[in-house]
């Protein structure tokens, strides 16, 4: 009997020390990975700098009378914020501005709701996202379209000016420019 409990006492013994070897060599395994990775997406979203007044198509003017025509120029300080600039003359003129966003790099872009900042000393009377007003001149943005553009692809938005249509004389304000800042995130 003595050496059945021996028999089985060695048994358990390499059973145990089986077990220890088989553990030690599955935390003892080193993993180990060679290889290079390359990332090759690039973002940039923007306003086409290259379409400004000069371009047909950009800048429209429309007077109601009188001989001398209301006019707006379109400046970027870089490909994220336009200032658009409108002279205009009588109650009723206006000026219509197209803005081209492009995505110049290689990731999906949703187009959000610009931010329409009043430049100069004025104040904005009509505190609203897309309506800044400044005495008689009231611009007016709309949203870009469509909101999503893949690689290469444009957006339009316009920005219209307009001398305010029931203002009773000319007052003292009738050129004002605004900055319309570009914002938009990976779709």
């Amino acid at each position: 009997m003595e050496s059945k409990h021996k028999n089985v006492l060695i048994g358990a013994l390499l059973a145990v020390v089986f077990v220890m070897a088989v553990g030690y060599a599955a935390f003892a395994t080193t993993l180990t990975i060679n290889g290079e990775a390359t990332i090759t997406s690039n973002w940039h979203v923007g306003f086409d700098m290259e379409k400004d007044e000069d371009v047909p198509g950009v800048v429209t003017a429309t007077k109601t009378t009188g001989t001398t025509d209301p006019s707006g120029t379109v400046t970027y300080s870089n490909d994220q914020n336009a200032t658009i600039n409108a002279t205009l003359i009588q109650p009723g003129d206006k000026v219509t501005f197209t803005l081209t966003i492009e995505n110049y790099g290689n990731i999906d872009a949703q187009l959000n709701t610009p931010v329409v900042s009043l430049n100069g000393e004025g104040s904005d009377e009509n505190p609203g996202d897309l309506i800044v007003k400044e005495g008689n001149i009231i611009f007016t943005v709309t949203a870009p379209n469509p909101t999503t553009i893949a690689e290469g692809e444009t957006a339009t938005m316009t920005v219209t000016a307009e001398f305010d249509p029931s203002a009773q004389g000319v007052g003292t304000v009738t050129s004002s420019s605004i900055t319309v800042t570009s914002l938009a995130e990976q779709a």
